[in-house]
C-alpha cells in the first residue's frame, strides 16, 4: 500500500516520467515479500458452497472481514465501557454521528479518501457501506433503548414523543433505515436508478438530527464539505459531451467509439461513466476504457473505444435500440480507477516472469486493454525499453465465455496478436528477448455449432479498425502487411465444455513472481483470490490485481 500510494503521488507531480522500485534491495525487499504475502492470504473468499462454485459469494475476502472485525473492536468498547446503556444510551448516538464525516468522505466517484489515498472508488465503497450499517446499528441502539424505557410508564413515552426533539429524531432515523433497505445488494442491483434516488432521503437525516441534537452540526459540516467536493469534481473537472459511434456485434455486444469534446487522460484500469439519452435520461453506466493511444506530449486523446456486453438492463436496451453506424449523443464522466501504476505495462514486463491476463464473460475489456497496451509497448515502444531488462519470459491470455459465439468479439484480434509477435520474433531486429504469448480460450457450452465460421476466420484486413488512433486495424503498425499470414504462428487454443481451472494454469505457466490480473464475475474474481491465496507461499509470490464488476 505504502509503494502504491508514493508511486501514485510520484506519478500526480511527475506523469511524464518512469518511476522504478529495487525490489531486492535487503530492507525493501524483505518488506514487499512480506507485504505480497499478507496481501494474497487476506484475499481468501469464504465460500459457504463448494469450492467451485459459480454462485455469488455471500461473504467478503477475509481482508475484508479483518476490516470489519477492526471497527467492530474498536466502536465496542467506546460503546460499553464505563457506561450503561439502558440508563442513558446517548453514547450510542454520539457514536453514530462521528462515524457520519467518514461515511460522506467516502462517497461518490470523486471522494476525499480516493483522492487522497488513491485508492478506487469501487473498493472504498465497501467502506462507505460498512460504515453507513454502523451508522444504523448505533442509532437503533440508541433509539431502542430510550424507547424501552420510557414504554415502562405509557403516559411518559406520550409525552416524550410529543416533544420535537424526539419527533425529529425518530424523522432522522426513519430516513435513515429508509435510505439502508434501499441500498441493500438486490435493489442496488437490479434497481439502480431507485438506490440513487432514494438516497437522496439522505438528506432529510441530516437535517432531521440537525435539529435533534445542533451539536452533531460540526461532524455534519466536515461530512458535507467532503461531499461537495465530490460533486463539483463530477460535475465540473471530469465530465464531458461527445458523439458515441456504436456497432453492433454478434452474440449481445455492442461497441461504442466515443469522439470527446476535449481530450482525456487515461491508463489502463480506468473506466468511464456514460449516459447515452437515447437509452436512458437518468442512467449512467460504468465501462472499461480498450483503446490505447500512442504517447503524445500531453499523454491525452480525444477519442475511446468500449465494449457493451448484454448483462443487466441498460446494455441489452442498447443493444436493442443500436443501428449499425449511427451516432447518438453522449455525456462522458471519467476517467474513474486508480489506474494503478502495477498495470503500467513496463512494469509489468520488468517486475514479473510471467504475465496472466485472465477474463471471464464481459470482464475481458480489462486484460484485452493489457494486452494491446503489452503488445504496443514491445511491438512499437522498444526504443522506451531497451535500457531496462525485461524480465517476462512469457504472456499468458486466458478467457472464459459460456457461448462460442461470444468469441467473435476478439478472436480474430487475438489471433492477429499471434501473428504479429511471431513476425517480429523472425524479422525484427529487436535489442531484447520477444516474450512468448499463449492465448486460452474455454468455452463452457459443449454445443460446438458455429465454432469453425469463427475460430477459422481468415486474419482480419487493414480497414476492419481495432484502434481508434486512425493508425490502421491491426493493432501494430511496423509490422509489414506482405509477412501478416504466417503460418508458423501459434494459434489460440479452445477448450470446449471446460471452465477455467486458475490452479492448473499456475502450475502450467510456473515463474516464481507471476503477474496475474483478472477481470470478471464475482464468483470469478474470488476463485482467482482463492487460488492465488492457496498457492503463495514463501517461494511463490505471485502479484494479484483483479478488478470488480459492482458500482
Amino acid at each position: 500500500m505504502v509503494r502504491l500510494m508514493n508511486r501514485h503521488l510520484g506519478m500526480q507531480i511527475y506523469p511524464t516520467q518512469s518511476f522504478t522500485y529495487i525490489r531486492h534491495s535487503s530492507l525493501f525487499g524483505k518488506y514487499n515479500r512480506l507485504e505480497r504475502y499478507i496481501v494474497n492470504k487476506c484475499s481468501y473468499t469464504l465460500n459457504l458452497g463448494s469450492s467451485r462454485s459459480r454462485l455469488t459469494p455471500v461473504l467478503p475476502p477475509v481482508g475484508a472481514i479483518l476490516l470489519i472485525l477492526a471497527l467492530v473492536t474498536t466502536a465496542v468498547p467506546l460503546l460499553l465501557v464505563q457506561t450503561d446503556l439502558a440508563i442513558n444510551s446517548n453514547r450510542a448516538g454520539f457514536l453514530a454521528i462521528s462515524i457520519v464525516p467518514f461515511m460522506l468522505a467516502s462517497t461518490g466517484k470523486n471522494s476525499a479518501m480516493a483522492l487522497l489515498t488513491g485508492i478506487s472508488h469501487v473498493k472504498l465503497n465497501f467502506l462507505h457501506r460498512t460504515l453507513a450499517t454502523a451508522i444504523v446499528v448505533l442509532a437503533t441502539v440508541h433509539m431502542a433503548y430510550m424507547i424501552e424505557n420510557w414504554s415502562r410508564f405509557s403516559w411518559f413515552l406520550k409525552e416524550k414523543l410529543a416533544t420535537e426533539k424526539v419527533q425529529h429524531g425518530l424523522a432522522g432515523y426513519g430516513c435513515l433505515c429508509f435510505v439502508f433497505v434501499t441500498s441493500l445488494y438486490p435493489i442496488r442491483r437490479y434497481c439502480h436508478e431507485l438506490f440513487l434516488v432514494t438516497h437522496l432521503v439522505g438528506f432529510g437525516f441530516l437535517g432531521a438530527i440537525a435539529k435533534h441534537t445542533p451539536y452533531a452540526m460540526r461532524y455534519f459540516f466536515a461530512g458535507l464539505l467532503c461531499y461537495c467536493v465530490n460533486a463539483l469534481t463530477g460535475w465540473f473537472v471530469k465530465s464531458r459531451i461527445g458523439r458515441a459511434r456504436v456497432e453492433v456485434l454478434p452474440h449481445g455486444c455492442t461497441r461504442l467509439s466515443l469522439r470527446l469534446s476535449s481530450p482525456i487522460t487515461h491508463r489502463p484500469g480506468q473506466h468511464v461513466y456514460i449516459s447515452l439519452p437515447k437509452v436512458s435520461y437518468v442512467q449512467w453506466h460504468p465501462f472499461t476504457i480498450t483503446s490505447v493511444h500512442r504517447k503524445t506530449e500531453d499523454n491525452a486523446c480525444d477519442m475511446i473505444e468500449m465494449y457493451a456486453c448484454v448483462r443487466g438492463n441498460f446494455t441489452r436496451k442498447l443493444y436493442k435500440l443500436a443501428q449499425q453506424g449511427e451516432e447518438w449523443p453522449a455525456f462522458i464522466a471519467g476517467p474513474y480507477g486508480n489506474g494503478s501504476p502495477d498495470l503500467d505495462p513496463t512494469e509489468m514486463l520488468t517486475h514479473h516472469d510471467t504475465l496472466l491476463l485472465l477474463g471471464a464473460g464481459a470482464g475481458v475489456t480489462f486484460p484485452m486493454r493489457l494486452v494491446r497496451e503489452l503488445g504496443l509497448t514491445l511491438l512499437e515502444g522498444g526504443m522506451m525499453i531497451q535500457q531496462q531488462s525485461i524480465r517476462t519470459k512469457d504472456i499468458y491470455f486466458a478467457w472464459s465465455v459460456r457461448h462460442v459465439g461470444e468469441l467473435e468479439w476478439f478472436y480474430a484480434e487475438l489471433q492477429q496478436l499471434l501473428v504479429d509477435f511471431e513476425h517480429a520474433r523472425k524479422r525484427m531486429q529487436l535489442k531484447y528477448d520477444l516474450p512468448h504469448v499463449h492465448v486460452l480460450l474455454y468455452v463452457t457450452d459443449t454445443n460446438k455449432q458455429g465454432a469453425d465460421n469463427i475460430i477459422e476466420l481468415p486474419t482480419p484486413p487493414t480497414e476492419k479498425a481495432a484502434s481508434l488512433d486512425g493508425e490502421g486495424s491491426r493493432m501494430f503498425s511496423n509490422v509489414d502487411d506482405d509477412h501478416v499470414q504466417d503460418e508458423d504462428a501459434p494459434k489460440p487454443r479452445v477448450v470446449f465444455g471446460s471452465r477455467m481451472d486458475v490452479r492448473a494454469l499456475f502450475k502450467e505457466t510456473g515463474g516464481r513472481e507471476p503477474g496475474i490480473f483478472a477481470c470478471g464475475p464475482a464468483s470469478f474474481n474470488a476463485s482467482i483470490k482463492n487460488a492465488v491465496a492457496s498457492a503463495t507461499r514463501p517461494g511463490y509470490l505471485p502479484h494479484l490485481h483483479c478488478e470488480e464488476f459492482q458500482y
